[in-house]
């Protein structure tokens, strides 16, 4: 049977003794419980740096509990998280003993941050180019109006992000938040929000013309901009990492975030065609977020905001409610 523990001198005799190359698993231990980005874990890791990081009482001996807890601190790191979600000045400790309780307070103030800086001012950019380019002569059936609205979903999202974390900066004084990076952030957001604001108009032009009804189209719409959201987020991955530093290379622990995150961005899409009042009494959310002609333009677009912030902001605490502690994209 093994020992339940394990000391700094036996790990100095046995490196001194041997050629081979600390476990792998060991080095991914360190590398996960400081924090270093996922760029950084083929960098060369010195054991005992790893076993002191682990022997947190400095008696040079590794208790089996010290090492269970640092597993816990490896797989904290590496579960369901993105550029959203990543808060480097979290209490690993605190964390780790949280209650269910204060999980779901702090995914729901994760969830407003989102919608405020994020969501709402998606669906105001969108509406906004709409404006535009309806007054600059362009029809909802033409090409170069699906791109304006899609720039400015896009440009919405870029701007709130970064916006907001200025503010956040300002206010807080906190010295972690990185505007340069919050910038390169919003520019990857932003371009996924592209995706999803592009193709929202056409899919609705198509629903509508098949006469699918309200509901379907909801959902329908989502769906499609869920799929846009993610497809844009994953390539914006491949394209902003090796030259942003504050976006992440695409891995498995943010491909599940994104996933998430893209599914409750399609709820903002969805609810988003509750501003359409050319539905009727079939819209039965055209009586509070519905955009009536006699809106004006500023008016208009917050509402849109609005319909966007709703459609998340449902979407999300459910998935705040559903998933596990730290399996959720806002953890």
């Amino acid at each position: 049977m093994l020992s339940s523990t394990f000391t700094r001198a036996a790990l100095t005799a046995a490196r001194s003794g041997s050629k081979k190359s600390m476990p792998r698993f060991l080095s991914t231990v360190e590398v996960e419980s400081k924090g270093f980005s996922s760029k950084s874990r083929d960098e060369a890791v010195d054991p005992m740096e790893v076993f002191d990081s682990i022997d947190t009482n400095g008696d040079g001996v590794l208790s089996k509990e010290e090492f269970q807890q640092a597993v816990k601190k490896m797989h904290y790191d590496s579960l369901s998280r993105n550029e959203l979600s990543y808060n480097p000045s979290a209490d690993k400790e605190m964390s780790l003993s949280e209650t269910h309780a204060s999980v779901i307070g702090r995914r729901m103030t994760v969830t407003a941050e989102v919608a405020i800086s994020k969501i709402f001012p998606a669906g105001f950019g969108w509406q906004t180019a709409a404006y535009f380019a309806e007054n600059a002569g362009m029809e909802a059936t033409d090409l170069s109006f699906f791109l304006s609205t899609g720039l400015g979903d896009g440009i919405g999202v870029c701007a709130g992000h970064t916006l907001y974390c200025a503010g956040k900066k300002a206010v807080t004084g906190n010295a972690d938040i990185s505007l340069g990076k919050e910038l390169q952030v919003g520019i990857m957001l932003g371009s996924a929000a592209v995706c999803s604001g592009g193709v929202w108009q056409p899919t609705v032009n198509a629903l509508q013309a098949a006469g699918w009804g309200f509901t379907n189209s909801m959902i329908a719409t989502g769906g499609v901009a869920t799929l846009a959201f993610f497809t844009g987020l994953r390539l914006g991955r491949l394209v902003y990492a090796p030259i942003f530093e504050g976006v992440e290379e695409a891995t498995y622990a943010n491909l599940k975030a994104d996933a998430a995150l893209s599914v409750a961005v399609g709820g903002a899409a969805g609810c988003f065609l509750g501003t359409d009042v050319s539905y009727g009494a079939a819209n039965y959310l055209g009586g509070a977020i519905g955009i009536q002609e006699s809106f004006s333009p500023l008016v208009s677009s917050a509402m849109a905001g609005t319909s966007t912030m709703l459609g998340f902001g449902v979407i999300q605490s459910g998935e705040n409610l559903v998933y596990a502690k730290d399996k959720c994209w806002v953890d």
